[in-house]
């Protein structure tokens, strides 16, 4: 049976009521207590984004709920797309003082192929996860006919390599649903993509970002086109995120056509996309700590508090999941059957897409041969004012005040020559502010 998610209401409903079923109770006489202890929780990433962002309000709830209420000390450790934090996890004793938060992309099993990964997902202890709600993927009004008609000019998509799943979902409708798209390939990062798809470069794109979502709709330019869909559990049909029920899901587009492998394949890329984000313990932790990381988990999931966040800083599908089922997809999806991957690697080779993924010098080489790496248009000004956190500046534009956002994971924020974080931005800077005309968003920040 393929792994699907479940509706929204029955996950919570398994959360808050069978809580107490997560964990077997620890062994007689191993009583876990991290008093006056320090845990370092690895990061493969830098700061901002979705994982680091979910780790870290994850952690805040651990050292209320874990025994002698320990104190987290977060280690972001960049490169390899996640392989060098992990591989120095995967080391790491397990003596419960070391945790790691990752993504459905460091147990892809095409970033898995890669060299520089010496570690093995299937190994970690997974104590619990959280589902954000899946990609949409949204196209300019005037190229929808196009999408369905091979006689029109091809819909062109601006992708990195193709292995992010809202690639893949247009991937597959190029391929069950005869999509009429041409893919651009070597784009180095999100923001770039989202500077070409606003300028009229490309036409097609997707993203699990809900503001991100809400701000290219309100222009009145794009339409949804299918989503991956929100929830997170096995055997059910898949439901659209909250706010977007009208967009399709995936799945309901190309039910009934698939067969044999083709249909394996399938399930098995649903299943991954189930993933999203996991929390768990290196290898060889003692089954005791593990049972009090998922006892303190189940804790967190019914802490109000705790969702009330989760959906106010990532999403309105923001939903726990349960250790176990994240244990259970990941040791179905990080290696799968040899035909499996090589009918996913085929069907990259057959729309035009890089069978393995690139690295980042593969692609920042890529993207200044094609000239995909160019900037959006940027201003002089000094910072007016920083509010919320860095979240939001303000600055002299064309004779008034601008105000733009300023994102963890998409604004590039660089002070005095250093990449920096956005909360480092101060009131009185002189700065080059990047952003697209009508943007809510700074695409790029570099001060003095």
């Amino acid at each position: 049976m393929s792994l699907l998610r479940k509706s929204k209401t029955n996950v919570v409903l398994a959360l808050l009521c069978g809580a107490a079923m997560l964990a077997a109770p620890a062994s007689a006489g191993a009583e876990v207590n991290f008093k006056g202890k320090t845990i370092d929780v690895i990061i493969g990433s830098t700061p901002g984004g979705g994982t680091d962002g979910t780790t870290r309000l994850v952690g805040t709830f651990l050292e209320k709920y874990l025994p002698g209420n320990p104190t987290m000390r977060y280690r972001n450790i960049p490169g390899g797309h996640g392989a060098k934090g992990l591989n120095h996890f995967a080391k790491a004793k397990p003596d419960g003082l070391t945790w790691a938060g990752g993504s459905s992309s460091h147990t892809d099993p095409s970033a898995l192929k890669k060299s520089v990964v010496e570690y093995d997902p299937t190994k970690f202890f997974y104590f619990g996860g959280v589902s954000r709600g899946g990609s949409i993927v949204f196209i300019r009004k005037e190229k929808l006919a196009a999408l369905t008609d091979k006689s029109k000019p091809p819909v062109v998509i601006g992708v990195l390599d193709g292995n992010r799943s809202w690639e893949q979902m247009i991937t597959w409708g190029a391929e069950l649903l005869n999509w009429n798209v041409r893919f651009v390939v070597g784009y180095p990062g999100t923001s770039f993509m989202l500077l070409a798809v606003r300028r009229g470069e490309t036409d097609m794109m997707g993203t699990s970002n809900l503001s991100l979502l809400k701000e290219m709709f309100a222009t009145g330019d794009f339409v949804g086109v299918a989503q991956l869909g929100g929830g997170n559990l096995n055997d059910a049909n898949i439901e659209a995120r909250t706010n977007f029920e009208k967009i399709p899901t995936f799945p309901s587009l190309v039910k009934g056509k698939t067969s044999g492998v083709t249909a394996g394949a399938f399930d098995f890329w649903t299943a991954l996309n189930d993933i999203d984000k996991w929390y768990g313990l290196p290898p060889g932790t003692p089954q005791e700590i593990v049972n009090a990381y998922r006892e303190a988990w189940a804790k967190v999931v019914k802490d109000p508090e705790f969702l009330r966040m989760g959906k106010l800083q990532f999403s309105d599908d923001f939903m726990p999941v349960l250790g176990t089922t994240q244990q259970d997809m990941i040791q179905k999806t990080a290696y799968p059957a040899k035909e499996i991957t090589a009918y996913m690697d085929q069907l990259k080779a057959k729309h035009g897409l890089p069978t393995e993924p690139l690295t980042d010098e593969e692609l920042a080489a890529l993207a200044k041969s094609k000239g995909l790496d160019k900037g959006a248009p940027s201003v002089k000004a000094k910072l007016t004012a920083v509010n919320n956190d860095g979240r939001e500046i303000e600055f002299p534009f064309n004779g008034g005040s601008q105000k733009l956002d300023v994102s963890n994971s998409r604004t590039k924020v660089t002070i005095a020559g250093q990449k920096a974080a956005r909360g480092d931005l101060k009131a009185g800077m002189d700065c080059t502010i990047e952003f697209m005309d009508g943007s809510s968003e700074a695409n790029g920040i570099t001060c003095q």
